[in-house]
Order: C-alpha cells, then structure tokens, then sequence
C-alpha cells in the first residue's frame, strides 16, 4: 500500500474534507521531491502523521453505504415482524428457514461495501494541480 493510499484512508476517516486532504497531500508531494527521501522518512507513519489532524464529523461515501445497508436490513427485520403479527405472514414462506439471515448479509456486505469504497477511492487532486 502506498504512503499516499494510507494517508488518505486515514485522513478521510478522521473526517478531513477531500480539500484539505488534496493540499496534504500536494505538500507531501511538494516535500518528498524537494528532499528526495521517502515521505514516511520525513512525516512519520501515516496513521501517525493524520493523528496531527483534528478530527470531525463528516459523513464519508463508505458511511453512507454503509448506513444505507444497515437501514435497508433493519427496514427488512421489522416488515418481517409486522407481517407476521399483524398479517399472519410468515416471511419464511418466500426467504426459506433463516429469516434474518438475508438482513445480517446486507448489513455486513454493506461495512464491507463502506470500507472498501473509502480505501480504494483515489486520493484526491488540489485544484492548483488539475
């Protein structure tokens, strides 16, 4: 995993806004050409060097996913109890014998989702760069 990968993973996670992530790392860039040594020489580890970075509260596009799975599979635990109290409709007539078992897929595929898109996403570009 490269030291800019790392950086931005931990940055976004700590809430840094893409903005402020682009300018950090369009100064690392700036040091490691100017030095000529390797950023993690300079800055330290990245878990380390975004621990310097306050931390806020803004939602990431991994959160999101993940929030909106996590909805979608308590949304389908309490349509499977109403139906079955208030209806007489057992759920496992169309899902088969593991009734929950379709919700706790959703909800843990959608932290896998959430993270995976927050790792994977690029590191973003400052807006001088582009």
């Amino acid at each position: 995993m490269s030291y800019e990968r790392n950086l931005t993973f931990n940055l976004r996670i700590r809430g840094v806004s893409e903005d402020e992530i682009a300018e950090t790392l369009d100064e690392v860039r700036a040091h490691e050409a100017a030095a000529g040594t390797p950023a993690e020489a300079e800055f330290g580890k990245a878990e380390e060097y975004a621990k310097q970075f306050p931390k806020t509260k803004m939602r990431t596009r991994g959160t999101v996913i993940t929030m909106i799975g996590v909805a979608l599979s308590i949304a389908y635990v309490l349509v499977a109890v109403l139906l079955l109290f208030l209806y007489k409709v057992d759920v496992r007539e169309f899902v088969g014998p593991m009734t929950l078992l379709p919700a706790l897929i959703l909800a843990l595929s959608s932290v896998l989702a959430g993270f995976l898109t927050d790792y994977f996403r690029p590191a973003p570009r400052s807006r001088a760069s582009r």
